[in-house]
C-alpha cells in the first residue's frame, strides 16, 4: 500500500508566521460583534471594487482614449492576475492554516483540502483592482486601496490565511495588474478609439449638451448673477445692463437726469439752485456766498452785499 507523499515544493505556512495568525485569530474570538461583519466583507466584498470599475467607466466617457483603455483594461488585468495567482497556488500547495493550526479560532468553515492557501486569490484580485484604478483615477485609487487593505485583514481575521498569503497576494495582484494595464494603454488605444467611433459609441463616449440644455444653463447663470447684483437687470426702453432708476445715476431714454443736490440744472445760472422746480433764485445773504459777484448776462452789474433790492438776486460763483 502506498501513501501520498506532501509535495517536495509544499510551504509550511504554520512555521512562517503562524503566530501572527494565531494573535490575529485570537482578536477575532474576542470581537463577537465584529465577526458578521467581517465574514461578509470577505465573502462579498469583491462588489465594492466592481461598483468602483462602474463609476470609472462612467467618468471615463468624458476623458481621453487613455483613461477609457485602461477601463477597459482591468477586467482583462484582473482575470489575469487571478489565473497566475492560481498557478502559483497549485506549484506551492500550502495547506489552509484551519488544517495546519486546527485549534485556532475560525469564523469561515475550512475548504478542501486541495483549495491551497498561498497566494490568497481574494487578496490578488482587490490588489488588482487597486493598481488599475490608480492609473485610471487616483482618488478612486485611493478609496480602493482601503478596500483592498480591509478584504486582505479579513482574510487572516475569518482565518483562511496567513499574513504572507495576503501580502503576496497582494505583490502578485499588483504587478500583473500594472503590467497589462501599461501594455494595454500603450498599444490599444488606436483600437479604442475605433470602438468610440462605432457602434459602441454611447458606452464609451458620453453624449455632448444640446443646444437647448445649453442656453438654458446659461440663462440660469444670468439670473443668478442679476439677483447676485453683478450685473443690474435691463428694464424695458433702456440700454441692455443701465438701470433706469435715477437714483442710481441713470435715466430710460427719453427721461432726462434729475440734477444733484449742489448742482445747477442744465440751463439755469448757478444761483438757480437744484430743488427749485419753477427755476427762481435763491437769494443769498451775507456769508453765504462763495465768491465774487459777477456781471449778469444781460450786461448790468450784479448788486454788492448790502446794497438796496433791484428785485434781481445777486450771482455768485
Amino acid at each position: 500500500m502506498t501513501t501520498s507523499s506532501p509535495p517536495a515544493l509544499a510551504l509550511d505556512g504554520a512555521s512562517i508566521d503562524g503566530g501572527l495568525y494565531t494573535d490575529v485569530t485570537d482578536f477575532a474570538r474576542h470581537t463577537h460583534w465584529l465577526n458578521g461583519t467581517a465574514a461578509a466583507y470577505s465573502s462579498v466584498g469583491m462588489g465594492v471594487f466592481a461598483v468602483m470599475l462602474l463609476a470609472a467607466w462612467w467618468r471615463a466617457r468624458r476623458e481621453g482614449n487613455a483613461v477609457m483603455t485602461a477601463v477597459l483594461a482591468t477586467p482583462f488585468a484582473v482575470i489575469i492576475a487571478y489565473v497566475a495567482n492560481t498557478a502559483i497556488k497549485d506549484v506551492f500547495q500550502e495547506p489552509r492554516p484551519c488544517r495546519a493550526l486546527p485549534h485556532d479560532f475560525l469564523i469561515e468553515a475550512c475548504p478542501p483540502v486541495d483549495d491551497y492557501a498561498f497566494p490568497s486569490n481574494h487578496t490578488t484580485v482587490a490588489f488588482a483592482f487597486v493598481a488599475a484604478l490608480f492609473l485610471i483615477n487616483r482618488r478612486l485609487g485611493q478609496v480602493a486601496l482601503l478596500a483592498a487593505v480591509a478584504m486582505g485583514a479579513s482574510r487572516v481575521y475569518v482565518g483562511a490565511h496567513y499574513p504572507h498569503d495576503v501580502g503576496v497576494g497582494a505583490l502578485v495582484g499588483t504587478v500583473m495588474s500594472l503590467l497589462v494595464v501599461l501594455a494595454a494603454r500603450r498599444f490599444c488605444q488606436p483600437l479604442v478609439q475605433r470602438l468610440r467611433d462605432g457602434a459602441l459609441r454611447p458606452l464609451l463616449t458620453a453624449a455632448p449638451p444640446s443646444r437647448h440644455a445649453a442656453g438654458h444653463a446659461a440663462e440660469q447663470d444670468t439670473d443668478r448673477t442679476m439677483q447676485l447684483g453683478r450685473i443690474p437687470a435691463p428694464t424695458s426702453g433702456d440700454a441692455p445692463g443701465r438701470p433706469a432708476d435715477p437714483a442710481a445715476g441713470y435715466a430710460a431714454p427719453g427721461h432726462p437726469v434729475p440734477p444733484r443736490a449742489g448742482y445747477a440744472a442744465p440751463g439755469r445760472f448757478p444761483h438757480q439752485a437744484a430743488g427749485d422746480p419753477a427755476g427762481r433764485p435763491v437769494r443769498h445773504t451775507a456769508g453765504q456766498g462763495y465768491g465774487r459777484p459777477v456781471e449778469h448776462p444781460t450786461g448790468r452789474p450784479a448788486a454788492q452785499p448790502g446794497a438796496q433790492p433791484t428785485g434781481r438776486a445777486p450771482e455768485w460763483r
